[in-house]
């Protein structure tokens, strides 16, 4: 797979082999997972979310093992999972969470880059449920879970979670990795 010529200063991409290419063609939705630390709410982008049990209710959620929001998780108990809107405006939504709240996790920033923190729910609108974690107002449903098991595999956490409440709050499609054109897999 031959990809466009990257800017100036930018680290070079690896050529695709053909097992990342057939893992870049499975589909994701685009999730906000919202968690809290000591009063703090925060969300993360996510897509590796999926229901596993219809009795009891369970969902599971793929974080990398270095996660805050995996650390939080761990910590409270609970999460969020804000299931975004197809279209622009859930493409707006999505964008103020890709972030994560270290830049310094980010390969290859500057050292003022890297010491950036952001606070991605400083900008969007959300009520907390009575866990702490955050719903977003603009989200076509939310569901909340309280976290069961922890689970380690390769370079990444399964947390399982019990859902104990959820809403459909809008009307349209959910954000699909097929709209966004976005990956994460390989």
């Amino acid at each position: 797979m031959t990809l466009p010529d990257l800017p100036p200063g930018t680290p070079d991409r690896k050529e695709l082999d053909p097992i990342e290419m057939a893992m870049h063609e499975l589909a994701y939705g685009v999730y906000v997972v919202g968690s809290v630390e000591d009063g703090q709410a925060n969300g993360m982008i996510a897509d590796w979310v999926m229901q596993i049990s219809f009795e009891p209710r369970l969902l599971c959620v793929a974080f990398e093992d270095d996660s805050r929001s995996l650390a939080r998780i761990r910590q409270n108990g609970a999460f969020t999972v804000n299931v975004l809107e197809e279209g622009l405006d859930g493409m707006a939504l999505a964008r103020e969470f890709l972030q994560p709240f270290d830049a310094s996790k980010i390969q290859g920033r500057s050292e003022a880059a890297a010491a950036q923190r952001y606070h991605k729910l400083d900008e969007v609108e959300h009520t907390l449920r009575p866990s702490g974690c955050p719903v977003l107002d603009d989200a076509l449903a939310w569901i909340e879970c309280e976290a069961e098991q922890f689970i380690e595999v390769g370079d990444h956490v399964l947390v399982i979670g019990r859902v104990v409440d959820g809403e459909v709050v809008g009307s349209g499609d959910p954000l699909t990795s097929v709209y966004t054109g976005w990956t994460y897999s390989g």
